[in-house]
């Protein structure tokens, strides 16, 4: 049974991985397709990946408990078909609107609503692939690194799509 020290450890060890490859894909994306540097669209990103992590956290935790390890096809399908379209996109293209851009929550909507089509086809390209390995083969306590390890590519190509002009 884990101790609480080591559930708070495993959290904020998370939170800190979130954030920084989300810094790490936005950063890697503007130096590809932008001639200047954007502190607030990075930390729009940064501050994503941080808070994100903690839903993730408690989203593998919730799965590992309900469903056995051999359900590895429906844990991937609900994170590819479920939470990513009904949460991830709408959080990051909402998040990054706000925060990274100056949006509105209107002009959020907006721009999610046009760039939604491209982040699913990605979503459904890279992370089901990626949920299916990760759900057959990775450790509980190391699904959200390897997400995010993973993570880093998405949040690159997510981030060329959201603050693509």
């Amino acid at each position: 049974k884990m101790t609480a020290r080591r559930k708070a450890m495993e959290l904020g060890r998370d939170i800190a991985v979130g954030g920084t490859l989300c810094t790490v894909g936005d950063g890697a994306a503007q130096y590809a397709f932008t001639d200047t540097f954007d502190g607030r669209r990075l930390g729009a990103m940064t501050s994503y990946g941080s808070w994100s992590a903690v839903v993730y956290h408690y989203w593998y935790a919730f799965l590992a408990r309900r469903l056995p390890p051999s359900a590895y096809m429906q844990k991937a399908a609900l994170d590819c078909f479920v939470v990513t379209p009904g949460f991830e996109i709408p959080a990051l293209m909402t998040w990054t609107g706000i925060l990274g851009r100056g949006q509105t929550l209107d002009e959020a909507f907006v721009q999610l609503r046009r760039d939604f089509p491209t982040a699913l086809a990605v979503d459904v390209a890279m992370w089901g692939p990626a949920s299916l390995v990760m759900f057959r083969y990775v450790p509980l306590r190391f699904q959200v690194p390897y997400m995010y390890g993973f993570g880093a590519c998405w949040d690159f190509i997510m981030s060329a799509i959201a603050f693509d002009k």
